[in-house]
């Protein structure tokens, strides 16, 4: 469905970029841009097939550690359809980021790992905040990682701070974009909007606690450390989110995939009826985390955003259309 969107909220400034073939844009869309007008293709093309490729690397990222793509693409559109279809440029390059620290913590193919580094961050610049996951799962230890995890995400508010106070923010290129006053949310807006963050990652927290009284032998898997440490990774950028919810959307909710990938790899061993109780919770969370996107912000919010997004972006749908 995504292929057919004609209209979302940035499509005239990536259009802008386009036509201009404007270089101070990241380097992947200025290139693919360049490419697309030399062989007379138009914006449309270029967003179709941003679309595509970042559906078949996800689709690559997924089967790495399961065979139920659809349904953990299912849960993630749910949460992600604007975000994914809207940042065409974070998105294609997440999936790669995210490759790269699978092949650089389970495989150990090191050159292959930063040249997807590199890669990502050329699609979209401001991934490069992620790379502190390296050091951050290189050095720390698992049995010590979520509350360091939860130590430093009130260090990056300090930091948040202090850009703000001696107004830093157009030095750091598209993060720097992400902290200006315009971004700024109430707490309140803030924590109602972080609510299906912490509630996915809080039942992940006390599931990994009882499966792990289960199966102990988990702890020594590293594809389960890894999934782990990437799931609680996106803890880091939560409390930042509650007055800057745009960081959220980019830093966290992404992890989305992670979080689903980790409750099929610790529900994969239980017996069918356990398993079964188990996934019913876990698609109630999905439900109450979407009813906080396009449902309740209609009470809670001045405006639901979200949905107003969702809406232009599917009316925009030739085929579509006139059925809505």
């Amino acid at each position: 469905m995504s292929l057919g969107v004609t209209r979302m909220a940035d499509w005239e400034m990536y259009r802008w970029f386009f036509k201009l073939e404007n270089d101070q844009t990241d380097f992947v869309f200025y290139r693919l841009s360049v490419l697309f007008n030399d062989v007379h293709l138009g914006f449309t093309e270029l967003f179709q097939f941003h679309i595509i490729v970042t559906t078949l690397i996800n689709y690559f990222l997924i089967t790495r550690f399961s065979k139920n793509y659809f349904y953990v693409m299912l849960a993630f559109m749910v949460l992600n359809y604007v975000h994914s279809v809207n940042q065409i440029r974070y998105f294609l390059g997440f999936p790669i980021l995210c490759l790269g620290f699978y092949y650089l913590f389970l495989n150990k193919k090191i050159v292959f790992s930063i040249g997807l580094f590199i890669l990502a961050c050329l699609c979209h610049s401001a991934l490069s905040v992620l790379l502190i996951f390296i050091p951050l799962y290189y050095f720390i230890q698992k049995k010590f990682f979520l509350n360091l995890i939860l130590v430093c995400s009130v260090l990056i508010i300090v930091i948040i701070f202090i850009i703000f106070r001696f107004n830093l923010a157009g030095k750091l290129n598209h993060f720097g974009d992400y902290l200006v006053e315009e971004n700024l949310t109430s707490l309140v807006g803030g924590l109602y909007r972080a609510f299906p963050y912490i509630l996915n990652l809080g039942f992940l927290y006390f599931l990994n606690k009882s499966i792990l009284e289960i199966f102990p032998e988990y702890d020594d898997d590293p594809k389960y450390v890894f999934l782990y440490k990437i799931c609680f990774f996106s803890i880091l950028f939560i409390p930042i989110s509650f007055v800057i919810d745009i960081l959220g959307h980019r830093y966290v909710i992404p992890f989305h995939i992670f979080w689903c990938l980790y409750f099929l790899y610790l529900t994969k061993d239980l017996e069918h009826k356990n398993r079964t109780i188990k996934f019913l919770m876990f698609g109630a969370i999905q439900i109450i985390s979407a009813m906080f996107f396009y449902i309740f912000p209609d009470y809670v919010l001045k405006n639901n955003h979200y949905l107003n997004e969702m809406e232009t972006m599917i009316t925009s749908i030739k085929y579509l259309k006139n059925i809505l």
